[in-house]
């Protein structure tokens, strides 16, 4: 059913997102450093680290925990693009967390 999705579209959608949750958190993507701390968060995330109870105002807990929701999805409509053949990716923002993800994920950090 994947070929029927518009996985160029979604992307940028989740990169746009992904933005949104970046500013929040107050993270630079040119700042390879702070781009690698923020993924090694989202690798060791859980999805049953979702179900932990959040305040209402917190705003960095919410922002991160949107912000390792979407990079599953990010990763997951990049998969179902390689399946399809085809290169999917968002914007500059997304190829940055993308970087991110894999610098962390070769340097053991999963």
């Amino acid at each position: 059913m994947s070929e029927l999705e518009d996985h160029k579209g979604d992307a940028l959608l989740i990169s746009t997102e992904v933005a949104r949750m970046l500013v929040a958190l107050g993270v630079d993507w040119n700042d390879e450093a702070e781009m690698r701390a923020i993924a090694r968060e989202a690798l060791a995330y859980h999805g049953t680290d979702s179900l932990i109870h959040l305040a209402p105002e917190d705003i960095e807990g919410r922002a991160k925990q949107k912000l390792f929701g979407l990079t599953a999805l990010m990763l997951r409509t990049m998969e179902e693009g390689a399946e399809l053949g085809d290169h999917i990716h968002g914007s500059e923002i997304w190829k940055a967390l993308a970087k991110a993800l894999w610098a962390e994920k070769e340097a053991g950090h999963q």
